[in-house]
């Protein structure tokens, strides 16, 4: 009796309780299966009206910005135009001269990159980095074209080194042996400073060039500068069209808007006429007479702070208008009842509130300012020019886009450096109201 019982009872319990677990697992998956999908498409469809914003950014920042990299660490001119040359030079110790056969191997190639039209490329990048680089290329160029004995390799040698002594030196020879590859850091290294020029023995060279270190301090300088002033400027008056209403605020706000409805050389323009020797500062002193003679103002770094300042005024006051005017009007009153002067109430209730604004606008600020080109070049002197003028110089005049890439690069990556951070602090410390 108690067997069959058992039995019953095993049957029992292999039967009956593991289907509710198989019920409840299908269900699950049946339930499941649909809520998966139909959060994926409510994901979808809520960044719908974000895909213009985020394709019009892939276009016009991520692949521009990566354009600029690729550029920067470009270096294939001399790989291009002498790539046996490259390779035989990489068992070449540089304790003496290369073989005659490499001597006849560059000669070979030099003509051919003259036929190809790449000889000129090939002397410009030389040149960057040794001196009279491009004579020592065009100089042996031209003297291959002269009548000796093609079948011997020391003929090639003798002529290229009567050609020009460099050849006859270490410097050039380990420069092609360097760049045998399509990307270097040359041109980042040359941003950045460091010395790159060398000789023709391969010491480096005391040719002066720029610079770039004290470019880029000049620029920060300038930027802070003129930061700091629009912040101490802008505040009073983002304060005034905060807490003004009706017509005084509407009035105010288009004066702090007009700049914007005109064209950036205009207003620029309109400093060197006010600013220049008969300009109208310099004949209201004469004619008030405080001055005898002119000022010198323009093609100052005065001239340029100023100028960069009136123009930046409005994208710093901006922010803080619209972080001041969520701030409640009702909390300075409770402080004011509670005794609290008109300075102490402002300084312990208003201005804490207002700090996501300033740092807004002063980021803002900064990062426009590190990027000026067209406000120095006019109304600065020549030791006012800050990054992109250079930026602007070596891509329109030199046409060393390299070199133009990576102070683009070095630049980009300071100014996001200092921005990605600070914004993420203002982003965290921002009122829910902003």
């Amino acid at each position: 009796m108690t067997l069959p019982y058992g039995d019953v009872g095993l049957v029992m319990t292999q039967t009956d309780t593991p289907a509710p677990s198989i019920a409840s697992s299908t269900a699950h998956v049946v339930i499941r299966s649909p809520v998966k999908s139909d959060n994926r498409r409510r994901t979808v469809r809520a960044a719908l009206p974000a895909a213009p914003l985020l394709i019009f950014l892939l276009l016009f920042l991520v692949i521009p910005i990566g354009s600029i990299v690729h550029t920067a660490v470009s270096d294939g001119e001399i790989a291009r135009a002498l790539p046996l040359t490259t390779q035989a030079l990489q068992a070449w110790d540089g304790d003496k001269l290369p073989t005659d056969a490499v001597y006849m191997t560059l000669g070979h190639e030099l003509e051919a990159a003259g036929h190809a039209g790449s000889v000129r490329p090939l002397g410009r990048r030389v040149g960057y980095e040794l001196s009279r680089g491009m004579n020592v290329i065009l100089n042996a160029q031209r003297v291959l074209s002269s009548d000796f004995d093609r079948a011997d390799p020391q003929a090639w040698k003798a002529q290229l080194i009567e050609a020009d002594p460099a050849w006859g030196q270490s410097g050039v020879w380990s420069i092609l042996k360097h760049y045998d590859g399509r990307y270097s850091a040359f041109y980042l290294r040359w941003a950045t400073g460091f010395p790159t020029k060398i000789e023709a023995d391969g010491r480096s060279s005391q040719e002066t060039s720029y610079d770039f270190r004290s470019i880029y301090l000049r620029t920060i300088l300038i930027s802070l500068v003129v930061t700091g002033l629009t912040v101490v400027i802008g505040y009073p008056v983002a304060y005034v069209i905060a807490n003004a209403s009706g017509r005084t605020a509407a009035v105010l706000l288009f004066f702090i808007l007009l700049p914007f409805w005109t064209s950036l050389l205009v207003r620029t323009m309109s400093w060197i006429v006010f600013l220049q020797t008969n300009g109208v500062l310099n004949n209201a002193l004469a004619g008030a007479g405080l001055i005898s003679e002119p000022l010198p103002l323009l093609y100052t770094r005065m001239a340029t702070i100023v100028a960069m300042i009136q123009i930046q005024l409005p994208f710093t006051v901006l922010p803080m208008i619209s972080v001041m005017r969520a701030i409640p009007a009702n909390q300075v009153k409770a402080a004011r009842s509670l005794g609290a002067g008109p300075l102490l109430a402002h300084r312990t209730i208003f201005l804490p509130q207002a700090v996501p604004g300033i740092a807004a606008g002063g980021l803002l600020t900064f990062v426009l300012c590190l990027g000026f080109y067209l406000t120095p070049a006019l109304v600065g002197g020549p030791s006012d020019q800050m990054v992109s003028f250079f930026i602007a110089r070596f891509t329109n005049e030199d046409l060393n886009w390299g070199l133009a890439s990576a102070l683009s690069a070095v630049l980009i990556f300071g100014a996001g450096l200092v921005a990605l951070p600070l914004g993420r602090h203002i982003a965290r410390h921002s009122s829910d109201r902003i």
